[in-house]
């Protein structure tokens, strides 16, 4: 992905050049191939170049317009580029270029703030629209490329990564207390509805456009939402696969638009293996491409269910498949690179999503500049714990129980359950009257009031914390009833939830190594396929996945097809980074503890070093490793202004 940045002064002092170089300074990794700015008065755009698409190699932004009324930063893939030139065309616009920044431009001239509606992609962007004086951004439909903003009483400004929008003076470098509660305290983060570390930062939501003015003023617009719909019917299986291999087909074939060859993370799990399925599928029809694989095996692969499906899924790639293999770090990758990808930039969330982050490494150091991943698969594929209260509530008794019977063998999150208890607790989703669901959250809510005793959460800050957020309790899971299918589907994709966190997280890792994720199963198109799924698509037999397992049988051997359990590899290198970082995790804990000691327990710290130190951590290690992750942050952002504590509890 590419870097955007702007500054719009309230005012009305002209920007100075140094602020906006500093902010595209502050991402130049995200644009190795040109960084590039333009001015004017109270105004700046910025933009670092990464070029992936053929339309982009001669593309050079900010792409201004003819009559110089319109500036524009673009970060983005369109996907409708045919659809978008005939529209333009038709209405009488004469295109310079083929380029997405060009077709973008247009469709502001003509649409103006409707834009977003007539684009389909991944994309952030930014125009300067001095026609209407005033500044407009926009983001895609699920959130796949990154947009932050900070706005104060002399200006507003945006940056494709929150952390280059300190550069700025003015901006505080406060983290945010609440992402720090929603991963610390249990129970809180149903409620967070912010997305920055920052709290002086604030992230453009999926979906929504935004315009400002130089007297301050701000509108935003939610311009799409992911809503439900009249349930697909189909004459057959065959016909529902066929129907899905169409639309997935088209997503996967948008994202293999690239420059040189195509790259994926490859895991053993059915949201990678269905990606690379597709890939192989469509390469006879792109000649010049090649497909390229990266994956984590263990040292022992005969031993280890994801190591199998792995060498599975690309045994016919030959060199063309790449390995690193763990705990021992032999193959592309190295302890070094693994220290360097853990500690060089900590961040509480993307020190939990390690081997994306080396996996982009890997596929940079070979020259790619494209990453497929399926992180969006689970939200996509979606289906609820308890998913039997809706053939219940259709009084398909008998389907019931033998969905029951199935899942507690098949389900990979039910199997081993009674199935009776299965169709008990199913029964009380169903069924329970509005008195005792009532009940129950009264219950739940006294539960969560405070933290575990061995959280490394500061008890103090912790009790303050809460006291602030007393109404926290009401956006705890609430004991409703049993929503409609779809409905309950869109609230486990719709922000706080969602494909935004993880999205945010593999571009800031893949960013780091000026590589683009894409993701086919976060594709606006795919999501609405899925959505108005009947049930017995989405899950049948206890088998979930249903219709994906189905659609690719002729590509995968069993092993894969009907695997049953999510076995993975990442937390091998969290094993393997503590054990090489003795002398890292001592200096990160003992030395300036008041910079992280206002929001962790050096107390309880200390006690799991201790541990550590006598072979007694085994339950322990991730939450020293959390503390590691947070105390390093705090550092490396250089938070003047968090909580400290002059005698750390």
């Amino acid at each position: 992905m590419s870097g955007i940045a702007g500054i719009l002064r309230f005012d009305g002092a002209p920007v100075e050049r140094e602020q906006i170089e500093n902010l595209t300074a502050s991402m130049a990794a995200l644009g190795p191939d040109e960084q590039t700015h333009w001015a004017r008065g109270s105004t700046a755009l910025g933009h670092c170049m990464l070029r992936t698409t053929p339309e982009s190699i001669e593309e050079h932004q900010p792409v201004i317009s003819p009559d110089n009324n319109l500036v524009l930063v673009w970060d983005g893939r369109l996907d409708n580029r045919d659809e978008l030139h005939r529209d333009l065309v038709a209405a009488g616009i004469s295109l310079r270029n083929s380029s997405d920044a060009e077709l973008v431009l247009q469709s502001y001239f003509i649409w103006g703030e409707d834009c977003p509606n007539k684009l389909l992609g991944d994309f952030a962007f930014a125009v300067w629209d001095a026609r209407q004086n005033h500044l407009y951004c926009a983001r895609d439909h699920m959130g796949a490329r990154p947009f932050y903003y900070t706005c104060n009483q002399h200006f507003i400004a945006f940056a494709s990564e929150e952390e280059a929008l300190l550069s700025l003076s003015g901006v505080s470098n406060r983290p945010s207390e609440k992402l720090i509660a929603r991963e610390l305290l249990p129970g809180f983060g149903n409620e967070v509805r912010t997305y920055s570390w920052l709290e002086s930062v604030t992230m453009l939501l999926p979906a929504t456009w935004m315009s400002m003015s130089p007297d301050g003023s701000m509108h935003s617009k939610i311009y799409w939402k992911l809503e439900p719909g009249e349930e697909s019917v189909y004459a057959s299986d065959a016909e529902c696969q066929e129907a899905f291999l169409a639309v997935f087909g088209e997503a996967v074939r948008c994202r293999m638009r690239s420059i040189g060859s195509i790259s994926a993370m490859m895991s053993g799990g059915l949201d990678s293996a269905s990606i690379a399925a597709m890939v192989k599928r469509l390469l006879p029809q792109m000649p010049a491409q090649e497909f390229h694989t990266y994956s984590a095996i263990s040292d022992q692969p005969e031993t280890c269910v994801e190591s199998q499906c792995i060498l599975s899924l690309t045994k016919d790639l030959g060199n063309h498949a790449h390995f690193v293999a763990v705990p021992t770090f032999s193959g592309m990758l190295n302890v070094e690179d693994l220290i360097n990808a853990g500690w060089s930039k900590a961040h509480p969330v993307d020190n939990s999503i390690l081997l994306p982050a080396m996996m982009c490494l890997a596929a940079q150091r070979d020259g790619h500049r494209v990453m497929l991943h399926g992180m969006g698969g689970d939200f996509t594929m979606y289906i609820p714990g308890r998913y039997i209260a809706y053939l219940l509530r259709a009084r398909q008794w008998r389907n019931a129980w033998r969905e029951s019977w199935a899942a507690s063998r098949n389900n990979t999150y039910l199997r081993g359950t009674s199935p009776v208890l299965l169709l008990l607790k199913n029964a009380w989703t169903a069924c329970a009257p509005a008195w005792a669901r009532r009940l129950r959250l009264a219950l739940r809510k006294l539960k969560s009031a405070s933290p575990k005793e061995e959280s490394i959460a500061n008890p103090d800050w912790a009790k303050s914390f809460e006291s602030s957020n007393s109404n926290r309790s009401s956006s705890l899971p609430t004991e409703t009833a049993l929503p409609g299918i779809q409905q309950d589907h869109i609230r486990s994709m719709t922000p706080p939830k969602g494909h935004v966190i993880g999205l945010t997280g593999y571009n800031r890792v893949a960013g780091r190594y000026a590589m683009e994720y894409r993701d086919p199963w976060s594709d606006k198109r795919v999501v609405e396929f899925w959505l108005r799924l009947p049930l017995k698509y989405k899950v049948r037999n206890g088998w979930t996945k249903y219709l994906t397992r189905c659609a690719f049988a002729a590509d995968w051997q069993p092993l894969v097809q009907w695997r049953l359990g999510k076995e993975h590899l990442g937390w091998n290198f969290v094993h393997r980074l503590m054990d090489e970082s003795d002398t890292l995790i001592s200096n990160a804990l003992e030395q300036n503890p008041e910079i992280f000691s206002g929001y962790l327990s050096t107390k309880v710290i200390s006690d799991l070093r201790e541990k550590r130190r006598s072979g007694k951590d085994e339950n322990d290690w991730e939450s020293l490793y959390d503390a590691i992750t947070f105390a390093l942050w705090l550092k490396r952002i250089g938070s003047k202004d968090a909580i400290k504590t002059p005698n750390p509890v």
